[in-house]
Parts: C-alpha cells; structure tokens; sequence
C-alpha cells in the first residue's frame, strides 16, 4: 500500500492553475432503470465537452440519495460522465422484495449498469466511487463483476472487527416501525442540521434530513447488508487499481486498515478534512480522483 498526506494548502496549489479554474457547465438529469422487482433511480450528469469516456459511478452513505454526490459530480464532471445511483427503499428507488446483502445490492447495480449500456458488451467499464456504505458496494461490485470495472476510489470506509459489526447490526440494522412522533426523528435531525460542517449550508442540511427521515425503514435493511459484510475477506480479492482518500473524521482508522488489506492500493492523508466533505470540500476531492482516473 503506497501512503501519501496532503494538506489543503497543498491543493489550492494544484486547483490554481488555470486548467482547474476554468469552469465548465455540468447538466444534470433522473431517470430510472426498471428490473422485474422496481426501478432503480440514477442521477446522471454530463458535462458540455466529454474528455474521459468512463464514467464514474457513485454509491452514497447510507441513507442518502445519489443527490448526497450532486456537488462532487459539478467539481469532477466537466470532463466526464458521472452516475449516482440510489439503494433500493433509498430516495426515489423502489423497495426490493427479497433479503438485501452485499451480493444483492452489487447483482442490483452490476444489471442497471449493463441496462444503462456500460460494460464489456456495451460501451465499456466504468470507474467507482463509495462513500461509507458505498465503499462495501464498489468492493462487491469489483470483486464480483472485474470486467464491468475499470479503477476504484474509496473514502470514509466502515470496517470494523466482528464485535464491532455485531454491535452496529444489533443498532442499526432493525426495521422500526413508522415513527409516530418528532422524538423519534429528533436524531435524524440533530445529525444532519445541528452538528453539520459549518461549510454545509441549511439548505443542504435539510434536504439530508428529510432523505434520512424519508428512509425510516429502506436504510435498515442497507445498514444490515452492511454490516454483515465480511469485508476482511472479501477487501483482499480486489485486482482493480483502487484509491482510498481518507478524510480524518471517526472513520480515519478502519480507512486505513481497510486499505491495508488491497495489494498496491494507494492511501492519500486528507487531515484537514473530517465531516460533510462532499458538501464541504468537493472541489478538493476532485483534484485527487481526476489524476487518479485519468491514468489508463
């Protein structure tokens, strides 16, 4: 594992340069791709004058739509395609049917992808992005379907030991009733709002709020894929080229213990950045994926 730090000050200096100033629109646009059990939604953007030809594709924290990524997607999308596609029971996907883990949620996303005419057969693989709950997603996803994957960034990744999964299962993982009181949302509230990134404006805030709320039950059922994920196992199976950017928030450790277990995977130290980083600090993030996915 190569390991690298960089502070902010050192990526003003890269974003400086008038390549990175130039500013180029980014359109956005939903639509939906339909299996036998619902539709999935994606949240597409594309910039004026594609440049890279493989997408990125963003898997959000749990219990977030794609939309957690729209600023992100504005900061690294004026050369490419990118994708966000939302969990089943999260934002505007349907609820799936049957047991949700890991394999599922990747066997979900590797067929709207191939729908949506990426891979081998198609026009392509794509790049992934996984945040939090995501990161688990693209591992899956690369591990099980190599051919459909071109390179990896990961960020914010919750790996813990098995007692510490256990415990986040027995927490997290229960699908409570339909809350019937402010008190029982009050939660979703003080995460989201009071104890936001004082960079995260309200109005941001309170749409992740109402994302949250909105998925009272769908995000249970996430947490559970998650953490039964045995992701020790699974994390040293990768082949793909794979970047773990990690933000010095709680996830800090299991991030590079995580990276750890992935030959050759490279660690760049993000300390000045802890939380709400992609409403934060978008436009730092982009400038370390986009050497990163511009390699071929």
């Amino acid at each position: 594992m190569k390991a690298l730090a960089l502070t902010i000050a050192t990526v003003a200096l890269i974003c400086s340069t008038p390549a990175a100033q130039a500013e180029k629109a980014v359109s956005f646009e939903r639509s939906y791709v339909t299996h036998e059990w619902g539709q999935i939604h994606v949240l597409t953007s594309q910039p004026e004058v594609p440049v890279n030809p493989t997408p990125l594709v963003c898997f959000a924290p749990n219990p977030y739509s794609g939309n957690y990524y729209r600023l992100f997607m504005k900061a690294l999308g004026s050369d490419r395609t990118m994708l966000a596609l939302d969990y089943p029971g999260i934002g505007q996907s349907d609820t799936y049917p049957g047991e949700l883990d890991m394999g599922t949620l990747a066997e979900i996303m590797a067929d709207s992808l191939t729908s949506l005419g990426w891979g081998p057969e198609g026009a392509g693989p794509v790049d992934l992005c996984g945040y939090h709950t995501g990161t688990m997603l693209a591992t899956e996803l690369a591990i099980t379907h190599p051919e459909l994957v071109r390179r990896i960034i990961l960020m914010g990744i919750p790996y813990y030991d098995a007692a510490g999964r256990q415990e986040r299962l027995d927490r997290l993982a229960r699908v409570k009733p339909w809350p019937d009181s402010f008190a029982a949302v009050a939660q979703d509230w003080i995460f989201a709002v009071e104890m936001r990134n004082e960079k995260v404006s309200l109005e941001r805030a309170f749409g992740n709020y109402l994302e949250s709320a909105g998925a009272w039950q769908g995000k249970a059922r996430i947490y559970g894929a998650v953490f039964q994920y045995l992701a020790e196992e699974r994390a040293p199976l990768l082949t793909h080229p794979v970047l773990v950017l990690n933000p010095h928030g709680n996830l800090k450790e299991p991030s590079r213990t995580y990276a750890e277990l992935i030959e050759d995977a490279t660690l760049i130290e993000l300390p000045d950045l802890k939380y709400g980083i992609f409403d934060a600090a978008p436009n730092v993030l982009a400038s370390h994926a986009r050497p990163f996915l511009n390699q071929r």
